[in-house]
């Protein structure tokens, strides 16, 4: 006996202008994958410009919702800094 195959229609994509799904970049942006990305990102390595790029690729997370985008950078900004955050400092404190 042979199981039946069960053919599921992949949606298609269309890329539309009111998504920020695969939006082209400004031409003042380098894509990270392109060949010029590549190569940024291989001169920044060898000359030690990436010293924070690894800690904040540690803690990457992306926002569950458009309006979360600031909450989504400070939790890995300060996820990065590897501060305990039931250490006391001072005191109270503002900003």
């Amino acid at each position: 006996q042979h199981s039946p195959r069960c053919h599921v229609a992949m949606p298609t994509t269309k890329l539309s202008s009111d998504t920020f799904y695969r939006r082209t970049l400004p031409p003042t942006c380098v894509a990270f994958n392109s060949p010029q990305g590549k190569h940024q990102f291989t001169s920044a390595l060898q000359h030690k410009g990436l010293k924070s790029f690894f800690a904040l690729m540690e803690q990457f997370t992306t926002q569950s919702e458009p309006a979360f985008c600031g909450i989504s950078s400070l939790v890995m900004v300060l996820n990065s800094l590897a501060i305990d955050p039931r250490q006391v400092w001072k005191g109270p404190w503002r900003w």
